[in-house]
């Protein structure tokens, strides 16, 4: 697979789909790799758009020589691939905190996102994985088996390490309320469940609320993993938004 390399990481990305299609970039969520997170959806979306996706820093395969993860230097991660793929301008979606970062590539490099697709995110600082120790690397060893055990198998670094960089990570990001967002004016697509144990229903429809040109879809009887567990659902949704967008 091909590697980016920038200052402080080696970023492992692939492409699919046809390069004359319209860019599409797909980002995973917190703990995850560019394949566990998009494998059932991305044939699909690689039928009309170029797919740009990659392993966040830090995760999978890309490596990370900072002590921490910042979602801002992550967005930028963003920009630095697509200008090695030299794409001035792209359709970005990103589940949970994929699309933390696909809000800040929007904010921190106005007019280079085409249109945002927001998946399962939590806009303002978390609360709920404080209060439920979240991030705990024994309490997922001890409680999740299974989840541990994906992470020993797709990760480069220690859970353990890559856990704490989260953790802090959540306790520093500033919040993004309706001031900011209001300077987001490319289309968007709010996507979420009402049954989401880690994002409340509330934050998706602020989300909604605060982006000036958004769509919103919420699935129910729906948590966390829409565009993996809904998956013709979220497909039907993200076309029609991406072909009008």
């Amino acid at each position: 697979m091909p590697i980016l390399t920038t200052p402080t990481a080696a970023l492992r990305y692939e492409t699919s789909g046809d390069p004359a299609h319209p860019p599409l970039v797909l980002l995973h969520g917190a703990m995850e790799t560019f394949e566990a997170c998009w494998k059932k959806p991305l044939p699909a979306l690689a039928e009309r758009h170029f797919v740009v996706g990659l392993d966040l820093r830090g995760h999978g395969q890309s490596s990370n020589t900072l002590d921490g993860l910042d979602t801002r230097q992550m967005a930028d991660d963003v920009a630095a691939l697509l200008d090695a793929l030299g794409l001035a301008q792209a359709h970005v979606a990103g589940f949970s905190a994929g699309a933390s970062v696909a809000l800040y590539f929007a904010l921190r490099h106005p007019g280079r996102a085409r249109s945002l697709t927001l998946i399962s995110n939590n806009v303002s600082r978390d609360t709920i994985r404080r209060e439920t120790n979240f991030w705990d690397a024994e309490r997922q060893r001890r409680e999740e088996g299974l989840w541990w055990h994906f992470l020993l198998k797709v990760h480069r670094l220690p859970p353990e390490r890559m856990l704490g960089w989260w953790a802090a990570e959540d306790a520093v990001r500033p919040d993004l309320g309706p001031d900011e967002l209001r300077a987001l004016t490319m289309p968007a697509l709010v996507m979420g469940g009402d049954r989401d144990p880690i994002v409340p229903l509330e934050e998706t429809l602020n989300l909604y609320r605060w982006l000036p040109n958004a769509q919103l879809c919420v699935i129910p009887g729906a948590g966390h993993g829409i565009h993996r567990h809904r998956m013709a659902i979220f497909l039907d949704a993200i076309q029609l938004f991406l072909r009008n967008a």
